[in-house]
């Protein structure tokens, strides 16, 4: 049921929020194209602020970019408070109230978001300077309210409770951690507790601290001219006051000696996600930049070495890709793919192949070519953004470029030569001294990790990057399936209570993005069932099983169920199917324990009739179910779908749980139960088929 119930969600939510060629011999290169960057004129007021002005008169429009030149904050116990500041930033002014500011900026079509390190708007030419007063008015005048702050809480913990098992987030909250360490600001990762630990004077600290003009790059592009531009900036952020800002320093992270392999334990993924990454000195516009560029794009760029290698050669993954990242503070690089269990090991096997083969063999004047011409196209292509000038010109600035860096960019990617591309992967390419990172099951992937860190232990990790026990636990002597499901009856209230239960209904209300539902399961034993899904007076969704048919009718499309879909819906419909998974033909298997929420519970494997996996698992301390994982067929392979079950109550001599949290991707749709009734003698009548 709870698979037809996530598929409705997903529909639900939409509605209410409404290669084979022919191989021939290239042409030979031409002269790299000449770009005209256009002009900008440059202007500083008297607090320091530092404004550009491209004009553009093809459409009535000006946008405007706010950007803060200073070092990474480092937010310690408060991680998330440089975020934080930056949503209170447009929540609000002395002047206006945060509906009054969206008020008066959607009667002028405009736009205007805030960050941690300024703003960005764009509007009308003849609202612009309404746009300009308004901006000055967020960024001169804002007033930092206490509700506005716990919204931004609740907003964070909902985002990160999403997080908590999203492979994504893991991996990256695991590469901070492993790279940087806590001391460094690119290596904190935000949590529950962090956000927390942010309080309202922290906020206003932070704004008087950084948002001073004198660090501050304003970029104007648009149908306005640089005089124009100069008056109204002049009058509206002319009073803005400049203060010293202290730079922060950092220490360079240190460089390995040799490889290690981290892993972060998903107990039911069939897919790891892996990567090989390491630091870097490689600082923007540094002479190996832009072949250390090229060199990357060789390596993981779209159809590039690694796709060639793990895609279309062995059948690894349906991609992987790589990342070279220059920076003032540090650099990084990464390659990296989503790839079975079973070839985790394999996959990191061909990821550094390609790496080191880069360091011994030349690439092909052909290889380097084509790869050039993909970054003379995406320059060129950036260009048709008016604001990319000013920002380029912002950049020469903030990294102290040659003044004709961009002017000769692409002057000198073409000049790059195979020679040039070995060297810059001699120096930037280390699969040897490199952080191996896999989130996935530790039990089917890490004894083939060992060998990539022969000489030391294999290091686990939480969801959050912080440091775990290796999961493989042994199960205590005596304990087996039969055990753990006897524990399981005598805390629900005993055998011989359970079969006492003929008929259930249980109603409960499911909240989801923008509507409350109202959900009622009624049961009669494994055979009959009914669940309806309503959104206010109308029904939207029924399932209804009875003996050897059912269907699905959502808002009038049937769907009808039969043969091992029925029979699966029938087992795991039914509350108390455990009872006869004997004679209905679940086969089980008990081989470990895992950490549900830091405790204990045994992992219970169920193979349906059918040969469908799930997973069930119960607290070693209360013997209660505390979650359920099933397996589930997709476009792109098996996903896992996981339930928690919280919050057990009695109701007649039997513990029911209230809370009922499902997790479809990043959401968590999450029940609560109302009411829960026993043997109210249902009719057959409830369970006819509509």
């Amino acid at each position: 049921m709870k698979k037809y119930i996530s598929i409705f969600f997903l529909a639900l939510t939409a509605s209410l929020g409404s290669m084979a060629q022919t191989k021939q011999t290239p042409p030979p290169a031409g002269p790299a194209p000449v770009i005209e960057l256009g002009k900008y004129e440059f202007f500083t007021l008297s607090n320091g602020l530092k404004v550009y002005v491209v004009e553009n008169h093809n459409l009535p429009k000006v946008s405007m970019s706010l950007v803060l030149d200073r070092a990474p904050v480092l937010e310690g116990e408060k991680a998330g408070l440089t975020g934080a500041a930056g949503y209170l930033m447009r929540t609000g002014t002395a002047t206006r109230t945060k509906d009054q500011l969206d008020e008066q900026i959607d009667f002028i079509g405009a736009s205007l978001s805030t960050t941690a390190t300024g703003f960005s708007a764009s509007g009308l030419k003849k609202h612009f300077p309404k746009l300009l007063e308004l901006a000055s008015d967020v960024v001169l005048r804002p007033q930092f309210k206490q509700e506005e702050l716990d919204k931004f809480k609740k907003q964070m913990v909902s985002n990160l409770a999403s997080g908590k098992d999203d492979p994504a987030t893991m991996e990256g909250n695991l590469q901070q951690t492993l790279l940087y360490g806590k001391s460094h600001p690119y290596g904190e990762v935000i949590t529950e507790k962090t956000i927390e630990n942010i309080a309202l004077a922290d906020v206003q600290q932070y704004y008087g601290t950084y948002f001073r003009p004198n660090i501050g790059y304003l970029a104007i592009v648009g149908d306005i001219t640089a005089k124009d531009a100069k008056k109204l900036v002049k009058q509206y952020f002319g009073n803005w006051k400049k203060a010293d800002v202290k730079q922060a320093t950092y220490a360079a992270p240190a460089s390995l000696s040799g490889n290690q392999v981290a892993i972060v334990d998903r107990p039911n993924s069939v897919q790891s996600n892996i990567s090989v990454t390491y630091t870097v000195d490689l600082k923007p516009g540094s002479p190996d930049a832009i072949a250390a560029s090229l060199m990357n794009n060789i390596l993981g760029g779209s159809f590039a070495r690694l796709d060639a290698n793990l895609r279309e050669k062995h059948a690894y993954t349906y991609g992987s890709n790589s990342s070279l990242v220059s920076d003032k503070l540090s650099g990084r690089v990464s390659a990296f793919a989503s790839v079975r269990n079973t070839v985790t090991d394999s996959a990191f096997t061909q990821i550094m192949y390609e790496m080191d083969r880069l360091r011994k063999e030349p690439v092909t004047a052909e290889e380097l070519k084509k790869v050039q011409s993909m970054m003379t196209g995406s320059f060129a292509r950036s260009l048709e953004n008016p604001l990319t000038v000013a920002m380029f010109a912002i950049n020469t600035a903030r990294y102290n470029l040659p003044q004709d860096y961009y002017a000769n960019y692409l002057k000198n990617v073409a000049a790059v030569t195979p020679a040039d591309i070995q060297r810059v992967a001699q120096k930037y390419l280390q699969p040897e001294k490199a952080y191996l990172t896999a989130i996935g099951n530790a039990r089917e992937i890490a004894d083939k990790l060992k060998r990539f860190n022969s000489n030391q232990p294999i290091a686990y990790f939480n969801a959050f990057g912080e440091k775990a026990e290796a999961p493989l636990m042994a199960l205590p002597s005596g304990v087996n399936v039969q055990t753990v499901l006897a524990a399981y009856m005598n805390a629900l209230g005993g055998k011989a209570n359970l079969e006492k239960v003929k008929d259930l209904t249980i109603k409960r209300t499911m909240n989801v993005p923008g509507a409350q539902l109202a959900v009622v399961q009624q049961q009669k034993g494994v055979e009959k069932s009914l669940t309806t899904i309503s959104f206010g007076a109308n029904e939207v969704n029924r399932i209804t099983i009875n003996g050897t048919k059912g269907n699905i009718n959502s808002q009038g499309q049937v769907k009808e169920l039969a043969g091992p879909e029925l029979q699966d819906q029938k087992l795991e419909n039914w509350m108390f199917s455990f009872l006869n998974y004997d004679q209905l033909g679940v086969k089980l298997a008990l081989n470990q324990i895992e950490k549900v929420e830091g405790r204990e519970a045994y992992k219970l494997e169920l193979t349906l009739p059918s040969g469908k996996k799930s997973y069930h698992y119960f607290d070693k301390e209360t013997g209660l179910k505390v979650r359920e994982v099933a397996t589930e067929q997709t476009a792109v392979g098996t996903a896992n779908q996981t339930t928690d079950i919280k919050d057990y109550r009695e109701v007649n001599g039997i513990k029911f749980p209230h809370q009922i949290d499902l997790h479809i991707g990043s959401q968590i749709i999450s029940s609560t139960v109302n009411s829960v009734e026993i043997n109210k003698n249902l009719k057959d009548d409830v369970f006819k088929l509509k």
